[in-house]
């Protein structure tokens, strides 16, 4: 079994932007491309739910087709869902803050961002490696 884990942040600035970051307990499926790299184990589930490379703001500015996000105040629950391969994509504890469950309950809108790192720490990174990835999702606020 894959434990995956969501840890949130919030963009600087007067309209902080919430955001969660997803990372896995294993990065790696067995899977491996013709010259042998392994393949992220959620490749395919990432390209194929509409998430677009992080770098690439035209292509995740607008809320994302098929998805959707709720999270509940009185026991820090997210839950989130996409469309094919990302149906019940995270459902767990948050561990938001005030700042990010104010910023989110103002957007009504959160941006997912994955990475095949184990750590949000590592995510620029992968920015820089052209392997992260974002969605902006419309959030539920309970």
């Amino acid at each position: 079994m894959i434990t995956m884990y969501a840890w949130p942040s919030t963009a600087d600035g007067p309209d902080a932007l919430p955001m969660v970051h997803f990372t896995t307990d294993r990065q790696e499926g067995g899977e491996v491309t013709p010259d042998g790299t392994p393949v992220w184990l959620f490749d395919t589930a990432i390209r194929e739910g509409g998430w677009a490379l992080f770098t690439d703001f035209d292509g995740w500015a607008t809320p994302a087709e098929g998805w959707r996000a709720l999270y509940r105040r009185e026991d820090d629950l997210l839950a989130v869902s996409g469309p094919g391969p990302c149906e019940g994509w995270y459902q767990g504890n948050l561990g938001a803050d005030a700042d990010w469950v104010e910023a989110a309950a103002a957007r009504q809108s959160v941006v997912l961002l994955a990475a095949p790192v184990q750590h949000p720490s590592l995510f620029p990174y992968a920015v820089e490696a052209g392997a992260a990835f974002a969605l902006l999702v419309p959030l539920a606020v309970v």
